[in-house]
């Protein structure tokens, strides 16, 4: 796979994940997946999901969760990654070694049903994080991921909810505040909800799931590498679009980044990464 190459400027807006493709976003998520993948275990767990079980990973990115479930279903079961990005599933193909598992594109906000969805659900379960930040219509993907699973299946949504006081510093470092408003921007100009988390649940109950909510506040601890690294790899995926769109000038971006990077070192400092909102809602049978 070759991502290591920036995307063309009239690429960068071309879907609504602000962040691109590069291959440093490729490791970026990489990372922010092992921080994360304690989170997502526990809601599969509670969930129900085991040995046997077809599922699918809405939004697969780099594919950690859906190596995940693989892991989880086993050789008798099978989970499928989804995502519009070719990028992101060739690259998902080239180091997957799960015999279990494949990697489709396919957007699930198209208008024409999925071959699931024709089916009346073929999933036992459909799971989907920090996909929905970036969506210009949640509510139809609330439904579409409940429709890919069967009666009596489960869909498991997680996504981030980046209020102004969702990313504490302390001891306070204002760049942190600066690219959380750079990135809320960049959302809402790609038509995306930055306070996306703290509406899933009210989603899944509208769509008669019967759901469960849990809110959580994932702090980083700095000097602790690699995820100390989270906040100045974030500013490096978001460059070209804050350039590109007239965000900030290149002398304020190079502040931000450079304050970001010296704050990934003060081992006396902690950073909170927006609230974590996890629904899981039960299809009735």
């Amino acid at each position: 796979m070759n991502a290591s190459s920036l995307e063309g400027e009239n690429e960068i807006m071309s879907d609504s994940y602000v962040l691109g493709n590069r291959k440093s976003e490729i490791e970026r998520l990489d990372i922010q997946a092992s921080f994360f993948e304690p989170f997502s275990r526990d809601a599969l767990l509670k969930a129900g999901i085991g040995k046997g079980m077809n599922c699918a990973d809405v939004g697969s990115g780099s594919g950690s969760v859906t190596r995940l479930m693989a892991q989880i279903v086993g050789t008798e079961g099978h989970v499928t990654g989804i995502d519009v990005d070719d990028n992101y599933l060739q690259y998902c193909r080239t180091v997957n070694t799960f015999p279990n598992v494949r990697f489709v594109h396919q957007d699930i906000l198209s208008p024409s049903p999925s071959p699931s969805q024709a089916k009346g659900g073929e999933f036992d379960l459909a799971f989907s994080r920090f996909m929905f930040v970036h969506l210009k219509d949640p509510k139809q993907a609330v439904r579409a991921m409940k429709d890919m699973v069967r009666d009596g299946g489960t869909v498991i949504i997680q996504e981030l909810d980046h209020s102004p006081d969702s990313w504490l510093s302390h001891p306070h470092e204002e760049s942190v505040d600066t690219l959380r408003e750079a990135f809320v921007t960049l959302v809402r100009k790609s038509g995306g909800d930055p306070l996306a988390g703290r509406k899933l649940y009210k989603m899944a109950v509208e769509e008669s799931l019967h759901a469960s909510v849990e809110c959580y506040a994932p702090c980083l601890m700095m000097g602790n590498e690699p995820l100390c690294s989270l906040g100045w790899r974030i500013a490096d995926s978001l460059k070209p679009a804050i350039l590109q769109h007239g965000v900030m000038k290149e002398s304020e971006y190079d502040k931000m980044f450079r304050d970001l990077k010296q704050l990934s070192r003060k081992k006396d400092s902690f950073v909170t990464y927006a609230r974590f909102f996890s629904v899981i809602g039960k299809k009735s049978s």
